[in-house]
């Protein structure tokens, strides 16, 4: 259960991560969005890590496993919401759950009952829902912009699959630490590919943060809903824990309906039923 409970509220932070990342891509690459998570991992994860007892040698275990996930949970993201259409990218890469489901039955032997196995796919189905929004086409789905969005959603499936193949042999806490230090030199190569320049974004800091409040904030929530998702690794499997987590997109919908007063249209609303009614099952049963 407190896997269950750790990994909902990672979806909780995820879900004040999109709606402030969607506002600063408007004005930053999102290189930039990275760079502070790969700060914000370094002064939140490793602290936390060795408190917690992570040692040299479990974190050196987990390094290529790090790798792996900074570059195909991280920032593959970021990149494929900055590529081609939003709103159908935003859709393929909320399949990522159904690719954990495959990737942990087939590489780590996870056996859920088949009451959990249709509660998560309920949950999976719903939280896809919620992410067709009007500008949907189906004609998108022809262009060749929505690649990276599919095989991002594949590799995040494999890298969340590798991540708890990883931690049940050491731990979260190790694995906290190894990736927030691969996630430096990581950081660096997408500013590069992005053409960014860190110095410029350093003498704008020094100025104020302002022109970056949305990517900072938005980057502290998304370091701490990662670190909570790795730590419900160490508790429950991830093909419950993945869909949890996803139901950030729900929650940003409600969000927006509740404070924004933006509209769902019925297709969101059957997703945000599916997707908690789901939820909400994982959480009787354990």
């Amino acid at each position: 259960m407190i896997g269950i409970i750790i990994a909902l509220l990672s979806a909780f932070f995820m879900t004040g991560m999109q709606i402030l990342l969607k506002k600063s891509y408007k004005e930053l690459d999102p290189a930039v969005a990275y760079l502070f998570d790969m700060l914000f991992g370094l002064v939140i994860w490793i602290p936390i890590g060795f408190i917690f007892g992570a040692t040299f040698e479990g974190i050196l275990n987990c390094l290529l496993y790090a790798v792996i996930s900074a570059i195909l949970s991280e920032a593959l993201v970021f990149y494929a919401l900055s590529k081609g259409n939003l709103s159908v990218s935003t859709v393929l890469i909320a399949t990522y759950p159904v690719y954990t489901l495959l990737f942990s039955f087939l590489i780590n032997n996870e056996r859920l009952t088949l009451i959990q196995i249709s509660l998560v796919l309920i949950t999976i189905i719903g939280t896809i829902l919620t992410a067709f929004d009007s500008d949907f086409k189906l004609k998108n789905l022809k262009n060749l912009s929505i690649i990276v969005p599919f095989f991002t959603a594949i590799a995040i499936g494999i890298s969340d699959t590798l991540t708890k193949g990883i931690i049940d042999k050491t731990s979260s806490f190790n694995f906290l630490v190894a990736i927030a230090i691969v996630q430096i030199p990581v950081a660096i190569i997408y500013l590069f590919l992005a053409k960014q320049n860190p110095k410029m974004i350093i003498a704008d800091l020094k100025n104020g943060v302002k022109v970056y409040k949305y990517s900072i904030i938005g980057s502290l929530l998304n370091v701490i809903g990662t670190g909570c998702l790795l730590v419900s690794f160490n508790y429950t499997y991830a093909s419950i824990a993945s869909p949890l987590t996803a139901i950030y997109t729900p929650f940003v919908l409600l969000y927006s309906f509740i404070f924004l007063k933006e509209k769902i249209n019925k297709v969101n609303l059957v997703g945000v039923i599916l997707a908690l009614l789901g939820a909400f099952g994982i959480i009787i049963i354990g």
